[in-house]
C-alpha cells in the first residue's frame, strides 16, 4: 500500500505515517496468534534515478533485494530536463510473506520523493535527514557519477558505500574517467565503490586466472605478446567500445604490471582498436621490456546482449605458438577456458552463465564497505588507456 504525503519534508509528519503502515500491515488476518510481522531495517538505501522507467525497475526488484538485506529504501526520482515541478513524498511498506500460508513475516520501508527542474536539486536535502542513525548507508547511483553533479555530491557525504553500473553508461569513455576521479577527490575517500557491471565480469576474472595457477603454462604466459578482447557493442551506440572489454582490458594491465606505451592507439579498422603495452622481459635481459599488443574488436551481436563479452584470447608467439581462451559459448550458457600448447589442446574449467538480476548483484555489493583496490586498479589503467586515445 502507497500512501501519499502532503507535508513532504517534515520528518515527524514522516515517520508517523510510517508508523502508523506498519500497524496497519501487523495487522495481518493471515497470521496466528503466535507470529508477528516484524518490521526490520539493516541499512539505508539510496537510489537516484532520472526516469520513471527506472523508478518501475526498482519497485519491481526491492521486494528480492530485501529479503536479504531488509532495509529503509528512499528512492530519488529525478527529471532535471522536466518542466520544475516541486518534490513529491509517498510512503509504502515493503513485506516478505510465508509461502506455505501467505502470512506477512518482515516489513521494511521504501520511501518514494519525485522532483522535476530546478527542484532536483532539493532531493538530497529532503532525504537525507530520512536516513536511520547508525546504520550502513548505501547510494545505488543509476547515472554516470560526475563529480560536477551536486546532487551525487551531496548524498557521497553520507554515504558509505556507492554502486554504479557501467553497463549504463551512456558516454563510457567520458564516465569511466569520471569514476576514476572519484578514488583521488579527498572528499569521498571513506565511500567505497561498487561497480555492477565489474561483479559480471567475475567468473571471465577466474577462469583466466586459473592459467596462471598450472605450472606448466607459466613459460607460455610469460610469453605473451598478443591479446584480444572480442565484445558486442552497447546499444544503440555501434561505435563505442564496451565498459566491460575496458574494464576486462584494465584488470589484465593491471594485474601482468603492464605499462602503456606512448604511441597513439591505432584503429586497426572500423571494429578493432589496438593499444601496445610493455612490459619487463627477464628473459632477454634485467632492463629487456617485451610489446604486447591489445586489440578490442567488437563482433556481432547474433543472440548475446549488447554490451558484453564474446572472448578473451592471449597468444605467445616466443618460440612455439600458443594461445589461452576464455569463450561464451554459441548457446549464451557456459563461458569455457581452452589452451594450445602447439598442437596440443587442454580444456579448462566449464562454468555456467550466471544471469544475476540487478537484485543479487547489488544484494552481494551490500555486503562489502571497503573499496575493491583490484576494481581501483583497473579503472586507473581504462582511464589512462582513454586519454591516449584524446
Amino acid at each position: 500500500m502507497q500512501i501519499q504525503l502532503e507535508k513532504t519534508l517534515d520528518v515527524e509528519v514522516v515517520e508517523r505515517q510510517l508508523a502508523d503502515l506498519w500497524q496497519q500491515t501487523a495487522r495481518d488476518p493471515k497470521a496466528d496468534a503466535e507470529s508477528a510481522v516484524l518490521r526490520a531495517r539493516v541499512a539505508n538505501l539510496l537510489v537516484f534515478v532520472s526516469h520513471e522507467a527506472a523508478l518501475d525497475d526498482l519497485h519491481q526488484m526491492l521486494a528480492e533485494l530485501t529479503a536479504i538485506h531488509p532495509s529503509r529504501v528512499l528512492a530519488m526520482l529525478g527529471t532535471r530536463e522536466a518542466t520544475d515541478q516541486d518534490i513529491e513524498m509517498s510512503v509504502e511498506s515493503i513485506c516478505q510473506t510465508d509461502k506455505r500460508t501467505g502470512a506477512k513475516r518482515l516489513s521494511c520501508e521504501e520511501i518514494t520523493l519525485k522532483a522535476f527542474g530546478k527542484f532536483v536539486i532539493e532531493l538530497p536535502s529532503a532525504a537525507l535527514p530520512l536516513l536511520m542513525p547508525d546504520l550502513a548507508t548505501f547510494l545505488w547511483w543509476r547515472n554516470a557519477p560526475h563529480l560536477s553533479d551536486k546532487v551525487l555530491d551531496k548524498l557521497l557525504r553520507a554515504t558509505d558505500r556507492l554502486v554504479i553500473d557501467s553497463l549504463e553508461f551512456t558516454n563510457p569513455q567520458v564516465d569511466l574517467s569520471e569514476t576514476n576521479r572519484l578514488f583521488g577527490a579527498k572528499d569521498y575517500d571513506h565511500v567505497g565503490v561498487s561497480d555492477l557491471n565489474w561483479a559480471r565480469l567475475t567468473f571471465w576474472r577466474e577462469l583466466l586466472a586459473d592459467f596462471y595457477d598450472v605450472a606448466a603454462y607459466r613459460t607460455w604466459l610469460d610469453g605473451v605478446d598478443s591479446v584480444e578482447i572480442d565484445y558486442v557493442a552497447p546499444e544503440p551506440d555501434e561505435v563505442t567500445v564496451a565498459p566491460q572489454a575496458l574494464l576486462f582490458a584494465g584488470w589484465l594491465a593491471s594485474r601482468l604490471e603492464w605499462s602503456l606505451a606512448e604511441e597513439r592507439p591505432a584503429q586497426e579498422d572500423s571494429q578493432t582498436l589496438s593499444f601496445k603495452f610493455r612490459c619487463a622481459d627477464s628473459d632477454a635481459g634485467p632492463t629487456a621490456q617485451r610489446e604486447i599488443q591489445l586489440r578490442l574488436k567488437c563482433v556481432k551481436r547474433g543472440e548475446r546482449k549488447p554490451g558484453r563479452l564474446v572472448q578473451v584470447e592471449l597468444r605467445s608467439s616466443r618460440e612455439r605458438a600458443g594461445s589461452f581462451k576464455v569463450t561464451r559459448s554459441d548457446d549464451n550458457l557456459y563461458v569455457l577456458a581452452e589452451a594450445k600448447l602447439g598442437r596440443q589442446t587442454h580444456r579448462g574449467r566449464v562454468l555456467p552463465v550466471r544471469n544475476r538480476s540487478a537484485a543479487q548483484l547489488l544484494s552481494r555489493e551490500m555486503e562489502i564497505l571497503c573499496n575493491d583496490q583490484i576494481y581501483q586498479e583497473a579503472v586507473a589503467v581504462v582511464a589512462k588507456m582513454i586519454d591516449a586515445l584524446s
